[in-house]
């Protein structure tokens, strides 16, 4: 008996029409996440919104001129200042930040579960060409050395990249951020950062601190007050100044002054101090003032400030 082989005509691959259709959302869904960096004394990059709150990844090669005006053009058509927090010369990282709280972030993936073969695309501003869209494969996983003696590991793919795209989002099949794109590796091979490298990096950096915004002094309460409160209390905090940031403070006022915080009466800068230390930005604390001999109840907005700001 003469034994034949059936070729199948299904394939574990999509067909060419789903893949096409499956591409096309990928690049609707991700697209407002991904942005256009520009300088004033260079050419543009590309960024990603790795925050909702205005964070901003990009290429610190992107960014690296001292002094220079930093805009990210967004898919809506806004065109925002931006501010560089923090940069990495031998990573070639840098995070800005921009003021808007609205922005669609990308979904981070981790760049060490990439395997050769893999598809992946990148999507930036190649020679001015807004929002383009390549693809390729994966090729290697290479770890190069810094100058200071440590290692960093970087992707290679076949995915074009062009000068604009310095800075925007190696994504993979899901539309997550496996690397950032940084430049051409000889050849037709590109040079991503892998997401891991990034996650890593900001990690690593000091924290923010939780502000108040404002100055105080201890101040003697008139006898009349200090009978309304429960548990009686000789001292508040007189608010004699705000700093510049302080716009979001909107219901505390210079000439109030703090009684409670959070449900607890605070007399002295050090008790204030240990309560905002606990909070995170944009955390909303109850607070009871006492402002034109009348007590009452309010609330504030916390602000977190990065002393690199």
């Amino acid at each position: 008996m003469t034994q034949s082989t059936v070729y199948s005509t299904q394939s574990s691959f999509p067909l060419p029409d789903v893949f096409s259709s499956a591409l096309t959302e990928l690049f609707r869904s991700v697209q407002p996440a991904i942005v256009q960096v520009r300088t004033d004394l260079r050419g543009g990059g590309t960024g990603i919104v790795w925050q909702n709150d205005g964070h901003i990844i990009t290429n610190h090669h992107v960014v690296a001129s001292n002094n220079a005006k930093v805009q990210v053009l967004l898919s809506d058509g806004r065109t925002l200042d931006a501010k560089v927090l923090h940069s990495n010369p031998q990573l070639d990282l840098a995070i800005l930040k921009v003021p808007a709280h609205d922005l669609t972030a990308l979904q981070v993936g981790k760049s060490a579960a990439l395997r050769t073969g893999e598809w992946v695309f990148a999507i930036g501003h190649p020679w001015g060409q807004r929002w383009a869209l390549t693809a390729g494969i994966v090729s290697s996983l290479s770890t190069v050395k810094l100058g200071n003696g440590q290692t960093a590991q970087y992707i290679k793919s076949d995915a074009r990249l062009a000068p604009g795209n310095s800075g925007g989002p190696l994504l993979d099949a899901d539309g997550h951020v496996v690397g950032v794109n940084a430049m051409i590796f000889g050849g037709d091979l590109s040079v991503s950062i892998p997401s891991d490298v990034v996650q890593s990096w900001i990690a690593g950096l000091p924290r923010g601190r939780a502000v108040l915004g404002v100055e105080i002094q201890q101040i003697e309460l008139p006898a009349a007050v200090r009978q309304q409160l429960q548990p009686e209390r000789s001292v508040g905090l007189l608010i004699v100044g705000t700093s510049a940031r302080s716009a979001s403070l909107q219901d505390l006022l210079v000439g109030d002054i703090i009684l409670e915080v959070a449900g607890t009466p605070v007399s002295d800068a050090a008790t204030l101090r240990k309560i905002v230390a606990q909070q995170q930005e944009g955390d909303a604390l109850s607070a009871k003032l006492l402002r034109g001999g009348v007590v009452l109840d309010t609330s504030f907005v916390m602000q977190i400030v990065n002393d690199a700001e």
